[in-house]
C-alpha cells in the first residue's frame, strides 16, 4: 500500500505503508515502517516519527531559546502532542493547547508517542474553535504563541491575527507554519506578510521533513521585540536536557537565506 503526497502538478510523493492504524474524519495513522508512523489530516501528510524531531524542536525551542524569559506559551492546534511535549523540556512554563479537531486528539493516542505529554499537570488542553478560545483570553497573556497547523483558515481571517496581537505581552513573539518556497512561494509571502503588518521582526526559518513534497518545509517568526539571531539564549538553547535536533548551530543557520531568495522576500522580512 502506497500513500501519496503531491503539492502541484508537476511532482508528488509516494511512501510505502503496511497498515492504517486509525481513520476518522479526515484524519489517520499509517505504520510506514521505515518512516515509522504517519499522521495525516485531510490527505496531507503533517510529520512522521522520523522526522517529529526536525519540525517541533525547530518550531519550539527556536522560540522558547529567542524568548528572555517565556513563562506562558499557547499552542494553537496542538491536539497530537508533539510541540508541548517539547514545551515541557523547559522548566516553569506554564502550557496551554487548544485543537479545531478532536480526531487529532483521538489520532494522538494511535500514534502513541505524545500522549503522556498531554496528560500533564503543566499542560492545560482544550478543544474548541481557535477564535472563540482567543477572543475570551486576557489582553496580554502569552510570551509565545505557537500556530501548529496554521493555513488559509487563520490567513484569511483579519479577526485571528487581530487577537494575535492582542493576547501577546509586550515583548512576545509567534511561530506559525510559512509552507514552502519552492512550491507555494505565493503561500510562503502571504504569511510573512501577514505578520508584516503587525510586527517588529519578521524572519522565516527552515526545516526538514522526510513526508512533505520537496522536503524544505518553513516556518515564520514575528517578534515584538526579541531578535531570533542577535538575542539566542545559549545556555538555554545548548544546556536543556532532551534535544535530538536543535542546538545554538541550527538556531541561527536555518535563518540564513540564499541571495536570490532574499531578493524575492525582501519586502516581506524584516530583520
Amino acid at each position: 500500500m502506497w500513500l501519496t503526497q503531491g503539492v502541484v502538478d508537476i511532482v508528488k510523493n509516494e511512501y510505502r505503508v503496511k497498515e492504517k492504524l486509525f481513520d476518522q474524519d479526515g484524519v489517520a495513522v499509517f505504520d510506514s515502517g521505515y518512516f515509522g508512523k504517519i499522521l495525516v489530516e485531510d490527505d496531507r501528510a503533517l510529520y512522521c516519527e522520523h522526522d517529529s524531531a526536525m519540525r517541533h524542536e525547530a518550531m519550539v525551542h527556536t522560540a522558547m531559546c529567542t524568548h528572555e524569559e517565556p513563562k506562558r506559551v499557547l499552542v494553537v492546534d496542538g491536539g497530537d502532542g508533539a510541540a508541548a511535549a517539547e514545551l515541557l523540556k523547559h522548566k516553569d512554563v506554564s502550557i496551554d493547547v487548544i485543537e479545531r479537531d478532536a480526531d487529532i486528539v483521538d489520532a494522538a493516542k494511535a500514534f502513541g508517542r505524545y500522549t503522556e505529554a498531554l496528560e500533564s499537570p503543566r499542560v492545560n488542553l482544550e478543544v474548541c474553535d481557535t477564535l472563540a478560545f482567543l477572543a475570551d483570553a486576557e489582553e496580554g497573556s502569552y510570551d509565545i504563541l505557537f500556530f501548529n497547523r496554521f493555513d488559509e483558515l487563520y490567513l484569511d481571517d483579519r479577526a485571528v491575527m487581530a487577537h494575535v496581537v492582542r493576547v501577546l505581552t509586550e515583548k512576545g513573539l509567534v511561530v506559525m507554519d510559512a509552507s514552502s518556497q519552492l512550491f507555494d512561494m505565493a503561500g510562503h509571502k502571504a504569511v510573512l506578510a501577514a505578520l508584516c503588518g503587525e510586527f517588529k521582526i519578521v524572519m522565516p526559518f527552515r526545516y526538514t521533513s522526510m513526508v512533505r513534497t520537496g522536503g524544505e518545509q518553513w516556518f515564520a517568526m514575528g517578534s515584538r521585540f526579541f531578535h531570533p539571531t542577535a538575542d539566542i539564549n545559549l545556555q538555554r538553547a545548548d544546556l536543556t536536557d532532551g534535544y535530538t535536533w536543535y542546538n545554538s548551530d541550527l538556531h541561527i543557520a536555518q535563518f540564513a537565506l540564499p541571495t536570490a531568495t532574499f531578493d524575492l522576500l525582501k519586502e516581506y522580512v524584516k530583520r
